[in-house]
């Protein structure tokens, strides 16, 4: 990619509002993801998965496999970039965001948005979405609680994809801190 083709414009944003972001996400889809279960099941059911002496077991076990989600779709994220990527699995970048503190990958060379949009629905889907048809379709609430946190972890790809949403497909994005710190190349 010739960079001197291109217009970079540098975009921001604090740790502290993509964290509110991240909560407000998962406030909404926690309601969400409980009225679709609440459709299907008793609410009962909640108060029983509440109340039960094993809960504090059941829930260990179940963030251990939300986090095998989260390593997942992280892979499955990076494998996408890596495809774009001149140097290949080289040319990535694994870190743990400051101030978000969740792990992210990103490309050290800019990568199509539309690329790049792909690779956040990858690692959304299977991080926040996957987790909850699991637990839907598994009928115990404990399984929808674990799934809020997928949907935590993935809150600033979310946000990311709000941004990217309706930008030309020929445009690049080199992805430095999630939505604290980006920039986008148009071809000027």
């Amino acid at each position: 990619m010739d960079m001197g083709e291109f217009t970079m414009i540098e975009k921001s944003m604090t740790p502290k509002k993509a964290s509110i972001f991240s909560y407000i996400i998962t406030f909404t889809a926690a309601v969400l993801y409980t009225v679709i279960y609440l459709l299907r099941y008793d609410y009962g059911n909640i108060f029983v998965t509440m109340f039960k002496p094993t809960f504090l077991l059941e829930f260990f076990i179940l963030m251990v496999f939300v986090f095998l989600f989260m390593a997942a779709g992280l892979l499955v994220k990076a494998a996408i970039l890596a495809s774009a990527c001149e140097n290949k699995w080289h040319g990535l970048k694994f870190k743990i965001v400051r101030g978000l503190e969740k792990p992210y990958c990103s490309a050290l060379t800019p990568v199509k948005v539309s690329l790049y949009i792909t690779a956040l629905l990858a690692y959304i889907i299977l991080t926040a979405v996957l987790p909850y048809i699991i637990a839907f379709f598994a009928g115990d609430f404990m399984f929808v609680f674990a799934s809020f946190i997928g949907v935590l972890l993935s809150g600033g790809d979310i946000l990311m994809l709000f941004k990217l949403i309706g930008k030309n497909s020929g445009e690049y994005i080199l992805d430095i801190d999630c939505v604290i710190f980006y920039r986008v190349y148009y071809k000027t």
